[in-house]
């Protein structure tokens, strides 16, 4: 695997666990939170939806193999939203 496939992996795995982090976040503990924090906390998880989805549509569009990086086959849609 070259560099560019090792921080292309690693930053995806990131971007996805922080993704899932972010969307915990949000629904978790809603009744206890300011109408501000939860707003911000929401918007996090949006954040990092916007961000997993572009790449995993990029990689698509650039034909990646899910060989080389298996977290392709993560459905933001269904795991985010």
């Amino acid at each position: 695997m070259t560099p560019e496939q090792t921080y292309l992996r690693d930053m995806l795995e990131t971007m996805i666990e922080r993704a899932k982090e972010a969307r915990q976040s949000s629904i978790t503990d809603k009744e206890n939170r300011a109408k501000e924090q939860q707003a911000f906390e929401d918007g996090r998880a949006m954040a990092y939806y916007e961000v997993v989805s572009t790449l995993l549509n990029q990689a698509e569009v650039f034909a990646l193999s899910r060989d080389v990086f298996p977290m392709l086959d993560f459905d933001a849609d269904k795991e985010l939203l």
